[in-house]
């Protein structure tokens, strides 16, 4: 009973890990190849799955196209410009989560 309640903890822990993984990745800056694209700017790794319009915050911004933007959380004002989509964010869970199953199975396997 023990080692159940070992491995259950163990796949929450995981699970929680991936949650946190993922949800950091939005703070990672992605590239915008052309100004149009700065209204429908997707963040979030390995499947993108937050969406910001990025024309209110930079878009008398003068760059030279593709440069990399970062999520903009505008903290004076009330309203939220981002919007998660839930599939996509579940599906990055989900592989970020295999991924560390199968790294945390290779360790055992060969390290342990």
């Amino acid at each position: 009973m023990s080692e159940l309640l070992d491995r259950l903890f163990i796949w929450l822990y995981l699970l929680f890990v991936s949650v946190f993984l993922v949800l950091i990745s939005i703070l990672m800056p992605v590239t915008i190849a052309e100004r149009e694209e700065l209204r429908v700017a997707m963040f979030g790794y390995p499947v993108p799955f937050a969406q910001q319009d990025l024309m209110r915050a930079y878009g008398e911004y003068a760059v030279d196209y593709p440069h990399k933007f970062t999520i903009s959380f505008n903290m004076l004002e009330n309203t939220s410009s981002i919007y998660f989509n839930k599939t996509p964010f579940f599906f990055s869970v989900l592989i970020v989560y295999i991924a560390l199953l199968i790294i945390r199975y290779l360790h055992n396997r060969f390290l342990l």
